[in-house]
């Protein structure tokens, strides 16, 4: 909903550009009379009016980047979320199966590395059989733009700042990128204490 929002707002951005280009071109009208004709009496345009359509085509451009890049970075942040939830679940049916949740306090990771802008998405699979993945059957069909992690414990063991009640099991699940490749990671985080999706530094 939020990325309908952002594209209406762009879309009716653009909207307004038009009507000034439109403005602007009678009000180059006004200033020069009818067009100016060059020395073969042909019609041609003034400078003014070549130095406006240069402007538009810029503005236009950063607009039209700009919106492309929202779109983009959205359709990628909803993966995690919808991922960070899919491991929420699988965690809680471990829990009602086995009485503990499925990871180690230090976590695991997967992929190796966390995806960029310049490495492109990372493929799933094939995932080595200690990997918490593995054992929840979470599992991606294609490639995935977050690397994601998994930590769970028992009673004192150590959530790492994430869990703050360490009196009873526990798990976080956490997935990190980083589109524009400038080394600062965008976090979004799902905990046995909160089901809602934290989210710190999103990629936008």
């Amino acid at each position: 909903m939020l990325l309908d929002v952002a594209l209406f707002r762009d879309v009716r951005l653009v909207s307004w550009l038009e009507i000034w280009i439109g403005l602007c071109i009678v009000e180059c009208a006004d200033w020069t009379g009818d067009w100016d004709l060059n020395v073969n009496g042909r019609k041609g345009f003034t400078l003014l009016e070549l130095m406006i359509v240069v402007v538009i085509i810029g503005v236009l451009s950063v607009v039209a980047v700009t919106s492309y890049r929202r779109y983009t970075y959205g359709a990628r942040n909803a993966e995690a979320q919808q991922f960070l939830q899919a491991i929420r679940l699988a965690q809680m049916s471990y829990f009602e199966q086995y009485g503990q949740f499925c990871g180690n306090p230090g976590g695991s990771a997967w992929p190796e590395n966390v995806p960029t802008g310049a490495t492109g998405a990372k493929q799933w699979g094939p995932l080595p059989n200690s990997s918490p993945f593995f054992h929840l059957g979470v599992k991606s069909p294609g490639a995935v733009w977050f690397q994601y992690k998994v930590a769970a414990g028992g009673a004192g063991d150590n959530g790492s700042g994430a869990i703050k009640n360490l009196d009873r099991p526990w798990f976080w699940a956490q997935a990190h990128s980083d589109f524009n490749g400038n080394g600062q990671l965008s976090t979004f985080e799902v905990t046995s204490e909160k089901p809602e999706t934290r989210t710190e530094s999103i990629n936008e």
